[in-house]
Protein backbone atom coordinates (compact mmCIF):
# COMPACT_ATOMS: atom_id res chain seq x y z
CA UNK A 1 0.00 0.00 0.00
CA UNK A 2 3.03 2.53 1.07
CA UNK A 3 5.40 1.10 -1.52
CA UNK A 4 5.39 3.66 -3.68
CA UNK A 5 5.61 6.41 -0.85
CA UNK A 6 7.90 8.00 0.75
CA UNK A 7 8.58 9.57 4.04
CA UNK A 8 7.18 13.38 3.48
CA UNK A 9 4.42 11.97 1.01
CA UNK A 10 2.94 10.17 3.83
CA UNK A 11 3.48 12.59 6.42
CA UNK A 12 2.59 15.63 5.01
CA UNK A 13 -0.38 15.56 3.78
CA UNK A 14 -1.81 15.63 8.04
CA UNK A 15 -0.73 18.96 8.28
CA UNK A 16 -2.83 20.80 5.46
CA UNK A 17 -5.63 23.90 5.75
CA UNK A 18 -8.57 23.92 3.83
CA UNK A 19 -10.37 27.51 5.67
CA UNK A 20 -9.00 29.94 3.23
CA UNK A 21 -8.12 32.43 5.52
CA UNK A 22 -4.89 34.22 3.82
CA UNK A 23 -2.20 35.67 6.55
CA UNK A 24 -3.79 38.81 6.04
CA UNK A 25 -6.62 37.23 7.56
CA UNK A 26 -5.14 36.07 10.33
CA UNK A 27 -3.27 38.79 11.13
CA UNK A 28 -6.20 40.87 11.47
CA UNK A 29 -8.47 38.04 13.23
CA UNK A 30 -4.87 38.12 15.65
CA UNK A 31 -5.37 41.87 16.43
CA UNK A 32 -9.09 41.48 16.80
CA UNK A 33 -8.62 38.86 19.40
CA UNK A 34 -5.71 40.55 21.54
CA UNK A 35 -8.12 43.43 21.96
CA UNK A 36 -10.36 40.54 23.45
CA UNK A 37 -12.84 40.31 20.74
CA UNK A 38 -14.21 36.25 21.63
CA UNK A 39 -15.18 36.25 17.96
CA UNK A 40 -12.29 35.98 16.33
CA UNK A 41 -10.25 34.19 19.20
CA UNK A 42 -12.93 31.53 18.74
CA UNK A 43 -12.17 31.29 14.50
CA UNK A 44 -8.65 31.04 15.70
CA UNK A 45 -9.17 27.94 17.56
CA UNK A 46 -11.32 26.68 14.98
CA UNK A 47 -8.49 26.98 12.64
CA UNK A 48 -5.91 25.53 14.60
CA UNK A 49 -8.00 22.97 16.97
CA UNK A 50 -7.05 20.39 14.50
CA UNK A 51 -3.40 20.61 13.94
CA UNK A 52 -2.71 21.31 17.85
CA UNK A 53 -4.54 18.32 18.60
CA UNK A 54 -2.76 16.23 15.69
CA UNK A 55 0.89 17.76 16.97
CA UNK A 56 0.11 17.17 20.75
CA UNK A 57 -1.22 13.40 19.67
CA UNK A 58 2.52 12.92 17.93
CA UNK A 59 4.12 14.03 20.42
CA UNK A 60 2.45 12.61 23.42
CA UNK A 61 1.11 9.57 21.85
CA UNK A 62 -1.82 8.86 23.58
CA UNK A 63 -5.70 10.18 21.77
CA UNK A 64 -7.12 11.08 25.25
CA UNK A 65 -3.85 13.00 26.86
CA UNK A 66 -3.74 15.10 23.44
CA UNK A 67 -7.04 16.42 24.02
CA UNK A 68 -5.83 17.62 27.51
CA UNK A 69 -2.32 19.69 25.79
CA UNK A 70 -4.67 21.05 23.00
CA UNK A 71 -7.28 22.25 25.71
CA UNK A 72 -4.18 23.53 27.76
CA UNK A 73 -2.57 24.98 24.76
CA UNK A 74 -5.63 27.27 23.78
CA UNK A 75 -6.40 28.51 27.29
CA UNK A 76 -2.29 29.49 27.69
CA UNK A 77 -2.62 30.72 23.92
CA UNK A 78 -5.83 33.00 25.40
CA UNK A 79 -3.85 34.34 28.77
CA UNK A 80 -0.69 35.17 26.80
CA UNK A 81 -2.09 36.67 23.69
CA UNK A 82 -1.91 40.67 25.00
CA UNK A 83 1.64 39.82 24.94
CA UNK A 84 2.14 37.89 21.39
CA UNK A 85 3.69 40.88 19.24
CA UNK A 86 3.98 39.41 16.08
CA UNK A 87 7.52 39.18 15.89
CA UNK A 88 6.66 35.59 14.76
CA UNK A 89 4.11 34.21 12.43
CA UNK A 90 0.95 33.09 15.02
CA UNK A 91 1.02 29.66 14.28
CA UNK A 92 5.01 29.45 15.63
CA UNK A 93 3.99 31.15 18.34
CA UNK A 94 1.18 28.66 18.73
CA UNK A 95 2.91 25.57 18.13
CA UNK A 96 5.59 26.74 20.85
CA UNK A 97 2.67 26.86 23.79
CA UNK A 98 1.53 23.26 22.40
CA UNK A 99 5.07 21.71 22.59
CA UNK A 100 5.90 23.14 25.76
CA UNK A 101 2.50 21.86 26.90
CA UNK A 102 3.11 18.08 25.58
CA UNK A 103 6.66 17.86 27.13
CA UNK A 104 5.34 19.43 30.32
CA UNK A 105 2.70 16.19 30.17
CA UNK A 106 5.35 13.94 28.89
CA UNK A 107 7.71 15.30 32.13
CA UNK A 108 4.79 14.42 34.79
CA UNK A 109 3.87 11.41 33.20
CA UNK A 110 7.35 10.07 33.59
CA UNK A 111 7.44 11.31 37.37
CA UNK A 112 4.20 9.30 37.94
CA UNK A 113 5.68 6.50 36.37
CA UNK A 114 8.94 6.29 38.11
CA UNK A 115 7.04 6.40 40.83
CA UNK A 116 4.61 3.45 40.02
CA UNK A 117 7.89 1.55 39.17
CA UNK A 118 9.71 1.80 42.07
CA UNK A 119 6.31 1.21 44.49
CA UNK A 120 6.16 -2.18 41.99
CA UNK A 121 9.32 -3.13 42.98
CA UNK A 122 9.42 -2.51 46.23
CA UNK A 123 6.04 -4.40 46.47
CA UNK A 124 7.67 -7.08 44.22
CA UNK A 125 10.91 -7.39 45.78
CA UNK A 126 12.63 -7.10 42.47
CA UNK A 127 13.11 -4.59 39.77
CA UNK A 128 10.24 -3.48 37.72
CA UNK A 129 9.80 -4.50 34.37
CA UNK A 130 7.83 -2.50 31.78
CA UNK A 131 6.74 -4.27 28.81
CA UNK A 132 7.73 -2.44 25.39
CA UNK A 133 4.67 -0.65 23.66
CA UNK A 134 3.49 -2.71 20.47
CA UNK A 135 2.50 -0.15 17.73
CA UNK A 136 1.29 -0.79 14.64
CA UNK A 137 -0.81 0.65 11.47
CA UNK A 138 0.23 3.52 9.05
CA UNK A 139 3.53 5.02 7.96
CA UNK A 140 2.49 8.36 9.99
CA UNK A 141 1.75 6.36 13.20
CA UNK A 142 5.25 5.42 13.35
CA UNK A 143 6.51 8.73 14.68
CA UNK A 144 5.00 7.84 17.80
CA UNK A 145 7.87 5.44 18.07
CA UNK A 146 10.60 8.16 17.55
CA UNK A 147 12.52 9.78 21.03
CA UNK A 148 10.70 13.21 21.55
CA UNK A 149 13.31 15.65 19.66
CA UNK A 150 12.93 13.78 17.02
CA UNK A 151 9.20 13.10 16.66
CA UNK A 152 8.31 16.91 17.74
CA UNK A 153 10.83 17.59 14.98
CA UNK A 154 9.36 15.55 12.17
CA UNK A 155 5.79 16.39 13.58
CA UNK A 156 6.38 20.39 13.31
CA UNK A 157 8.55 19.91 10.04
CA UNK A 158 6.07 17.54 7.78
CA UNK A 159 2.65 18.14 10.15
CA UNK A 160 2.91 22.08 10.72
CA UNK A 161 5.34 22.56 7.98
CA UNK A 162 7.33 24.84 9.73
CA UNK A 163 10.91 25.33 8.44
CA UNK A 164 14.37 24.37 10.37
CA UNK A 165 14.83 27.86 11.67
CA UNK A 166 11.07 28.05 12.80
CA UNK A 167 11.62 24.63 14.40
CA UNK A 168 14.81 25.98 16.31
CA UNK A 169 13.78 29.29 17.15
CA UNK A 170 10.39 27.08 18.44
CA UNK A 171 12.22 24.52 20.54
CA UNK A 172 15.53 27.12 21.90
CA UNK A 173 18.04 24.84 19.54
CA UNK A 174 21.00 25.51 16.57
CA UNK A 175 19.43 25.26 12.91
CA UNK A 176 22.36 22.09 12.95
CA UNK A 177 20.75 20.41 15.80
CA UNK A 178 17.20 20.63 14.62
CA UNK A 179 18.60 19.18 10.99
CA UNK A 180 20.15 16.50 12.70
CA UNK A 181 16.82 15.72 14.89
CA UNK A 182 15.39 15.20 11.61
CA UNK A 183 17.70 13.68 9.56
CA UNK A 184 17.66 10.56 12.76
CA UNK A 185 14.39 11.08 12.75
CA UNK A 186 13.98 9.97 9.56
CA UNK A 187 16.19 7.42 9.20
CA UNK A 188 14.27 5.84 11.96
CA UNK A 189 11.02 5.96 10.06
CA UNK A 190 12.08 4.43 7.40
CA UNK A 191 14.06 1.25 8.88
CA UNK A 192 10.60 0.81 11.16
CA UNK A 193 8.71 1.27 7.58
CA UNK A 194 10.70 -1.22 5.59
CA UNK A 195 10.69 -3.71 8.52
CA UNK A 196 7.09 -3.33 8.91
CA UNK A 197 6.49 -4.10 4.75
CA UNK A 198 5.05 -0.35 4.71
CA UNK A 199 8.12 1.27 2.04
Amino acid sequence: MYSDMDIEAAIRPFGRFADGISPAGEAALVARARTGDHHAFEILIRRYKDRVLNLARRIVGDADAAQDVAQETFIKAYQKLRRFRGKSRFSTWLYRIAVNEARAYLRAQRRRRARWDKQKAVEAGKPAHVEPSERAGRLVELLDELPEKQRIALALFYLQELSVSEIAQLVGAPDGTVKAWLSRGRERLRKSARERGLL
